[in-house]
């Protein structure tokens, strides 16, 4: 009897360890690869065309992704992003700096999901008119 409560009790307490080992279900992304994303959004976004400015951006978001990596407090996260829009003025022009900000006031929908199923309202049929009860 005392082995049978033995092995449950070691196998409750190997449960959690075992839990715990599983792989992540969300792989972390390295800072190249962010700074690769953000770089690519932004040059999307703003339909940038230098390459000189691409690689400027590239290197910034990749400075920040490092730093990202290392600490990330709500402060330091923060500063960072102030420390970033100041660089973002030196490195776009007014108008891609205008642009940039419209994009954050602004936001262009991340997956816009398509209408399954329904037809236009120019294509709908009307409703059926109402029944007379006699």
């Amino acid at each position: 009897m005392k082995h049978i409560l033995l092995s449950i009790l070691l196998a409750l307490t190997a449960l959690p360890l075992s839990a715990q080992s599983a792989p992540e279900a969300c792989p972390q992304r390295t800072p190249e690869e962010v700074a690769q994303k953000q770089t690519g959004m932004l040059v999307r976004r703003l339909h940038l065309t230098d390459s000189i400015q691409r690689d400027t951006l590239y290197r910034m978001h990749l400075k920040y992704a490092r730093q990202r990596q290392i600490s990330n407090t709500v402060r330091e996260a923060r500063d960072r992003r102030v420390a970033m829009d100041e660089e973002l003025k030196g490195i776009l022009t007014a108008e891609q700096y205008e642009a940039f900000l419209n994009l954050q006031i602004n936001p262009e929908p991340r997956h816009p999901q398509p209408k399954v199923g329904r037809m236009p309202q120019e294509r709908r049929m009307p409703p059926p008119p109402p029944q007379n009860p006699q």
